[in-house]
């Protein structure tokens, strides 16, 4: 059963710049909004989210706010057209933890926006995917889960993030390299990068000098392969 909507006011809203999945606000859409309203159109609810340990675009340090996950069109017709409240439901029911959370508010802003409305463009998802894959070292949000919230198929998502992937793996075993070599044992590195000591026994062990000697032939000397991470 869909929850019932509440009344909010939009001046309570924050747009969140780093979780809208698009590069831009379309006018065009919300001019034909802002019309459908003057012949007495009705719109879906939009989707907001209450969160805290919350930063405005400044870095201001706001603590509470309540951001609109969907329904950044409609925020802006209603305004245009003098409506204080618009129709919202809530995603979750309770506060999230703001900078826990960014990544999935942003694939559930980004999945609302596939499915109605003025839905995003390739490009649009593409960016998404590429923001996510950069801040997701450790592959948590896979490309199958990535495909499934974006609309498209896992190999496009392959295709769209394969470099950044590639680039983690690289800086992640160079990491394992340098820590095993230090005497490190595999358990505390598992615990230090975050994957199991199975994997971490297979790079180190399909290491070896081979691998060496290709960080050596990418321009990358022995004190670079054996330099600690800074703190440790």
């Amino acid at each position: 059963m869909k929850p019932n909507p509440l009344k909010i006011n939009i001046s309570d809203l924050t747009w969140d710049h780093s979780i809208y999945p698009r590069t831009a606000k379309s006018r065009q859409t919300i001019n034909a909004y802002a019309e459908a309203l003057e012949i007495g159109a009705q719109f879906s609810p939009i989707k907001i989210q209450r969160v805290f340990n919350y930063s405005d675009a400044d870095g201001n340090k706001t603590n509470q706010a309540t951001i609109i996950l969907d329904g950044n069109h409609r925020c802006e017709a209603f305004q245009e057209k003098g409506i204080e409240e618009i129709p919202a439901i809530e995603w979750k029911d309770h506060p999230l933890d703001y900078e826990k959370n960014k990544i999935p508010l942003l694939l559930e802003s980004a999945q609302s926006n596939t499915i109605h409305g003025d839905r995003l463009t390739p490009n649009d998802k593409k960016q998404v995917a590429r923001d996510i894959a950069s801040t997701d070292p450790e592959c948590h949000y896979t490309e199958e889960a990535l495909a499934e919230k974006l609309g498209v198929t896992r190999q496009t998502i392959n295709i769209w993030i394969s470099d950044i992937r590639a680039q983690q793996r690289t800086n992640r075993n160079s990491i394992i390299i340098r820590l095993s070599r230090l005497g490190w044992t595999q358990e505390k590195i598992s615990e230090t990068v975050g994957i199991n000591q199975q994997r971490i026994s297979q790079i180190t062990n399909n290491t070896s000098f081979g691998n060496i000697g290709n960080l050596l032939s990418q321009g990358h000397n022995m004190e670079y392969i054996a330099v600690p991470l800074p703190g440790q």
